[in-house]
């Protein structure tokens, strides 16, 4: 038969503690890790995307060709946009007393000389045309053209080369 075993001496059964969530294992932080410099630098793109100047032109370009306004009103609105993209790229002393017949030649002879005389001619006189007057022009050319521009002057080394080409050819004019 079986003898009694006396287990009034015996202590409860321990279990562990729970397991918690902090402090997680290597692997989740490398996971958050990973998570936080895609975040950074999704910002820092964000911000060098979208607040630089040549993307906030780009913008307003787009803005002003999908406006159903009159084609002098276009042209009026193109020519601003260009005066305040050159007086950023430029030097400002050099570009803001050009006008008429001046600007037209800056702009062709700046950028990737992707205007044609016909497009810079009506740029700088579209301000004196009356605004009921039926102006052929075709907007997708302008709209290329101008875009190509805006591009090719906010590009780096080749920029300053125009630069001085362009205001040693032309600066005598003032």
């Amino acid at each position: 038969m079986q003898s009694e075993i006396d287990l009034s001496g015996l202590r409860g059964i321990h279990l562990p503690e729970q397991p918690t969530f902090f402090p997680p294992a290597i692997g989740w932080w490398i996971v958050l890790f990973f998570f936080i410099v895609v975040f950074f630098a999704s910002l820092f793109w964000y911000y060098k995307y979208y607040t630089s100047p040549k993307q906030y032109a780009l913008r307003l370009l787009r803005k002003i060709m999908m406006q159903k306004t009159s084609d002098v009103d276009v042209l009026i609105d193109l020519g601003k946009l260009l005066k305040r993209v050159a007086l950023i790229v430029f030097p400002r002393s050099e570009v803001a007393s050009l006008s008429g017949w001046e600007w037209a030649d800056f702009l062709l002879n700046t950028g990737n000389h992707s205007f044609s005389r016909k497009q810079t001619e009506l740029i700088s006189q579209a301000a004196y045309l009356p605004k009921q007057k039926a102006i052929a022009i075709h907007k997708e050319k302008l709209y290329t053209a101008t875009r190509d521009w805006i591009s090719s002057v906010f590009k780096g080394s080749s920029n300053g080369n125009q630069r001085k080409r362009y205001f040693k050819n032309y600066s005598g004019t003032k």
